[in-house]
Formats: C-alpha cells, sequence, structure tokens
C-alpha cells in the first residue's frame, strides 16, 4: 500500500521530469496563460493513476490528459462564448483585421490539429509517434496535418 508520503515523493518526481513539456504542449494547444493550468490539472487529474505504476507509458499517458484537459477547456469557452453571444444580439458587420500572424494563424487552428502541428514540428514526432501519444490512427494524424498545412498556407498569404 503506497502511503500519502510517498505518493507525494512519486508526484513530485514526475512534475519534475514532466512538467516543462506538458506547459509547453499545453502552451500550444490553449496559449501561454491558460498552459500552466491545464497541465497541472491534468496532471492532478492522473498523478494516482500514475503512482500506482500499471500505466505502460506514462508520458503518452500525461500527454493524452493535457490533451483532453485543453478539450474540456475550449468546450467549456465555446459554450460560454455562444451563451454571451447570444445575450448580446446579432454580429458586428465591420470587417475583421486583415493582418494575420503566425500566432493567430496557429491559435485559429482547431486543438486536434495544434496538437499534431506541435508534435510533428516543435517535438520532430513520427506520424506513428504522434499516433501512439495522442491515441488515433496515423491516418488522423496524416488527415490533422494536411487540414493544418492548408489553413495555414491560406492565413500566412
Amino acid at each position: 500500500m503506497l502511503t500519502s508520503d510517498h505518493m507525494s515523493d512519486t508526484s513530485d518526481a514526475l512534475w519534475a521530469e514532466h512538467g516543462d513539456q506538458l506547459t509547453r504542449f499545453a502552451t500550444v494547444l490553449v496559449g501561454p496563460h491558460d498552459a500552466h493550468d491545464v497541465a497541472i490539472d491534468a496532471f492532478l487529474g492522473v498523478v494516482d493513476q500514475l503512482a500506482t505504476g500499471n500505466v505502460v507509458h506514462p508520458t503518452t499517458f500525461l500527454y493524452r490528459a493535457v490533451s483532453n484537459r485543453a478539450h474540456d477547456l475550449r468546450r467549456s469557452r465555446q459554450r460560454r462564448w455562444s451563451r454571451d453571444l447570444a445575450a448580446v444580439g446579432p454580429a458586428s458587420t465591420e470587417a475583421p483585421d486583415s493582418h494575420v500572424d503566425v500566432r493567430t494563424a496557429v491559435a485559429r487552428l482547431s486543438l486536434a490539429q495544434r496538437a499534431v502541428v506541435y508534435f510533428a514540428y516543435w517535438e520532430d514526432r513520427t506520424e506513428r509517434d504522434i499516433a501512439e501519444i495522442l491515441g488515433v490512427s496515423r491516418g488522423t494524424v496524416r488527415r490533422h496535418l494536411v487540414r493544418a498545412r492548408l489553413h495555414l498556407r491560406k492565413a500566412l498569404r
């Protein structure tokens, strides 16, 4: 049986080992303002499962937890945004800013596309590695990469 002191030591060691990479990944998914909170929330949500030693690939498990937490945050914000828009009334007819920078273009990608782009370009992972980390098929990874590249190409012209 694990004592709370042992679990605390284990979770501290796990965070020390993976915290920076999880925060970088969360930054790509949700931006710098929420990244640390998303990484911490995801980590704390699964640390008990990791401490048991039954998780075969802890890094993959942690990446998935961060991805899931980022999706939860995005869905929550979209629901709130929809409620706020409905309360305000019809949308503005003003033309959007014609200047688009790379950060804005990447921010407009779906979370899945951002995750795939992050692993492919920042972590230099193969499609197979990305599929394993995210728990999706290689075809799904390829589709997200193709769509992300197309979106970025159009946005950055």
